[in-house]
């Protein structure tokens, strides 16, 4: 088996992210349905560099992405991120390798904190996160109605050493 590489997004990475994409989501682990409907509409909201991949040879396995959490200048050392492997590549160790890609980048950009949301019922997310070292910060109780049922949100969030 090849080695998985981890870089920056490139063109050729658009239609394999955009299947993993529209793949990866559902109502256990996502508040509402897929928004980028179209690969014109990923590319748009995910352009060429801005994410990390994890790739085995041509085959893109997962991807990372972050965002500045606010406009406001107090809030320019966060970002709140995203995270989504292949259903094939899933418990194999392609996560860990993109946030630990994520942490170092973040890192050489002076971010102190990364952050994100998972939903109650995404338990083996739930898992990874504790393992990569976020911490539940807050629950908002019954944030969404999904299958019959309330779920909880959950804020996480992880502080960076400096480099």
């Amino acid at each position: 088996m090849s080695i998985i590489k981890i870089r920056y997004s490139e063109l050729q990475d658009l239609p394999q992210l955009f299947a993993i994409d529209q793949t990866i989501w559902n109502t256990t682990n996502s508040p509402g349905p897929i928004r980028l409907k179209s690969l014109a509409a990923y590319g748009q909201h995910y352009p060429v560099g801005s994410q990390l991949v994890a790739v085995r040879g041509t085959q893109v396995l997962g991807m990372i992405s972050w965002n500045p959490q606010s406009p406001y200048p107090s809030m320019h050392r966060t970002w709140n991120i995203g995270i989504g492997v292949a259903q094939a590549a899933q418990h194999q160790g392609v996560g860990s390798q993109l946030m630990t890609a994520l942490k170092t980048e973040a890192r050489r950009q002076g971010i102190h904190r990364i952050e994100l949301n998972v939903l109650a019922t995404n338990l083996s997310a739930r898992q990874f996160y504790a393992q990569q070292g976020f911490q539940v910060e807050g629950r908002a109780r019954d944030a969404f109605y999904l299958n019959g049922h309330y779920v909880d949100d959950y804020s996480l969030a992880c502080l960076l050493e400096p480099l």
